[in-house]
């Protein structure tokens, strides 16, 4: 079986959602040159031999188990969108989906220069620290800077074991389809899977996948997206809308509560209707999150533009810090 020269980090069913026409058009944005322009699918969050590296004399390629990977996902996937709904989904197709969101947390150019950065970080924070590193010790090994094909290959290990790794950690959360419109569309990133946590941890990161409060999310279609919350967030959801509830019982008035509104679609498995600002945290997050690009079905990235122009560090995708 031929193997494909250029290998995509972001699958291609999934970006194709976002083009447009025959030709799988999508609108592409650059974040390191503030650039916007279109683009066909194959075109775009790819490289050339990405997932191709040496290994004791033998040429390997995770491209072969990554593509029948991604052709169960887009089965599943389909049928969320067939269905409009994940609470149609069975549980072999759970899993499925949930080791495809394992693997796309780890197959990132994002990822790969994380891991490339550390050992340049820990020799950071050894220097920070005056300590010294005996040459040619266990220790030394661990700051000396990777080669390509060995960085190649460490990833490629990740990668491969995430579904043992990280699969539990999606299907333990609480899955739920969120919802647009097709003039307010949700973007999607060459990183694409995002996350955020509004509980806060003094001195200590909040973005770990089993920790309270915990927010995931993968865009589907313009229209649609994955999100897979916290089970804690559900359950305040539930009780928000309760209260909402029973202090306006038997009083008429306006289109109840957003909360009101979301709780009742969790219940019924019905898509959860994001409003503007909600699209808005969204999109945000597709920007903060990406390494370079950014992919909608339409040509309108002023989000990316203003918050690149409040904060240019964003142009880099997210990196792992000493401090």
């Amino acid at each position: 079986m031929a193997i494909a020269k250029v290998q995509h980090y972001v699958p291609q069913f999934l970006l194709r959602k976002f083009g447009n026409g025959k030709k799988d058009q999508v609108w592409v944005y650059d974040k390191s040159s503030s650039r916007a322009f279109p683009s066909n699918v194959r075109n775009v969050a790819s490289e050339s031999r990405f997932y191709d590296f040496e290994y004791q004399g033998h040429s390997i390629s995770l491209e072969p188990w990554l593509a029948a990977l991604e052709g169960e996902a887009h089965s599943v996937v389909h049928s969320i969108i067939e269905a409009d709904s994940v609470k149609t989904l069975a549980a072999e197709q759970r899993e499925i989906l949930a080791a495809f969101l394992a693997v796309q947390l780890v197959r990132t150019r994002t990822f790969r220069e994380e891991w490339d950065a550390f050992p340049r970080m820990i020799r950071e924070h050894i220097q920070l620290a005056g300590d010294q590193v005996e040459p040619g010790s266990q220790a030394d090994q661990l700051i000396q800077d990777l080669s390509a094909n060995d960085l190649k290959e460490q990833t490629a290990r990740v990668i491969y074991k995430a579904p043992d790794t990280y699969s539990e950690h999606f299907l333990n959360k609480e899955w739920v389809l969120a919802s647009t419109t097709r003039k307010a569309p949700f973007l999607l990133s060459d990183n694409p899977l995002v996350r955020q946590n509004l509980v806060e941890r003094p001195n200590r990161g909040n973005l770990g996948l089993a920790l309270p409060g915990i927010e995931i999310y993968l865009p589907l279609s313009p229209t649609r997206a994955l999100a897979m919350w916290c089970p804690t967030l559900v359950e305040t959801v539930h009780r928000g809308a309760l209260e909402i509830s029973t202090r306006n019982e038997g009083v008429s008035g306006p289109e109840p509560h957003e909360v009101v509104r979301m709780s009742d679609a969790l219940l019924s498995g019905e898509p959860v209707p994001y409003s503007p600002a909600n699209v808005e945290n969204f999109n945000s997050l597709q920007v903060i999150w990406s390494e370079r690009y950014i992919f909608s079905s339409i040509n309108d990235f002023h989000l990316a533009q203003s918050m690149l122009t409040e904060h240019p560090d964003l142009k880099t995708g997210p990196r792992a810090t000493t401090a």
